[in-house]
C-alpha cells in the first residue's frame, strides 16, 4: 500500500487518503490484484456482479467490505433484506479492516484484520429507523462465520 503511486505522487509520502478514500482504493485494488495473480478471476463490473468474479464457477464470486473500524464491518441497509431481482446478497465476503493514516502522529495506514466467510441476508441487522442507511453484522455472524486470514495466528 505504501509503495503505490498515482501519477508521480506516492501514497504515504505525498498523498494521505482519508479513511473513506482508502477503503475505496482497497475495494478497487483487491480484485484487480487477485485477477493479476490467479487466472480465471476478474474484477466485477456493474451492479449485478459481485466485486470479485470467478469465471469458472460463479458460486465463488465474493463481495469486499472495507472498514476503518477495529474489527467491525458495515453494509448498506439493503444487505439485511432478501435479494429481489438484483445482485444476490448471500454469498462469500472478504472483509478488510485498517487503521487510517495519522499524519499528526506520523503513523502510516496499515491493515489490521482480513477475514473471509459466507453470509446470508439474515446475518445483517439494518438500522432501526427507515431513514437509516447502514447495516451491521449480528454478533453471532461476526464471531462465527469468518476465518481470519490476517494477521496470521
Amino acid at each position: 500500500m505504501h509503495d503505490s503511486r498515482i501519477g508521480d505522487l506516492r501514497i504515504g509520502t505525498d498523498i494521505f487518503p482519508q479513511a473513506q478514500s482508502l477503503g475505496i482504493f482497497l475495494h478497487e485494488l483487491i480484485p484487480l490484484q487477485i485477477a493479476k495473480r490467479a487466472s480465471g478471476w476478474r474484477r466485477g463490473s456493474g451492479k449485478m456482479e459481485k466485486d470479485a468474479v470467478c469465471e469458472s464457477d460463479r458460486r465463488f464470486d465474493f463481495e469486499i467490505k472495507t472498514s476503518s473500524s477495529g474489527s467491525k464491518v458495515f453494509g448498506n441497509r439493503s444487505y439485511a433484506q432478501p435479494s429481489s431481482g438484483g445482485k444476490e446478497r448471500a454469498g462469500y465476503y472478504l472483509t478488510v479492516n485498517f487503521e487510517p493514516w495519522s499524519i499528526a502522529a506520523g503513523k502510516p495506514a496499515k491493515l489490521t484484520l482480513i477475514r473471509f466467510g459466507y453470509l446470508e441476508h439474515s446475518d445483517w441487522i439494518a438500522q432501526a429507523k427507515d431513514t437509516g442507511q447502514q447495516a451491521r453484522l449480528s454478533s453471532e455472524a461476526d464471531a462465527g462465520k469468518f476465518i481470519v486470514l490476517y494477521p496470521p495466528r
